[in-house]
């Protein structure tokens, strides 16, 4: 039982990444097409593009930043513990 706990922090990073992977997209996609059809009727297509890569990229920089924090916080959790 004591491996198992140990290894909790790591499978709750692959079961974030996975639901990241899994429902991320589709929000992404969604996302992604909700600002397009916004914006269509009033800018151009290289704005509307830079507007979209702008968002991707923070969304991305989110998930990099969510994904550190949980990690500090599980692995810290899990070191303290040991000692």
């Amino acid at each position: 039982m004591g491996k198992l706990s140990s290894l909790k922090p790591l499978i709750l990073l692959i079961l974030f990444n996975y639901l990241v992977i899994v429902f991320g997209s589709q929000a992404f996609y969604i996302i992604q097409t909700s600002i397009e059809r916004v914006l269509r009727p009033f800018t151009p297509r290289l704005l509307i593009g830079l507007i979209q890569s702008a968002v991707g990229l923070s969304l991305i920089l989110l998930w990099i930043f969510v994904w550190l924090k949980l990690y500090k916080h599980l692995f810290t959790r899990e070191i303290s513990k040991n000692r």
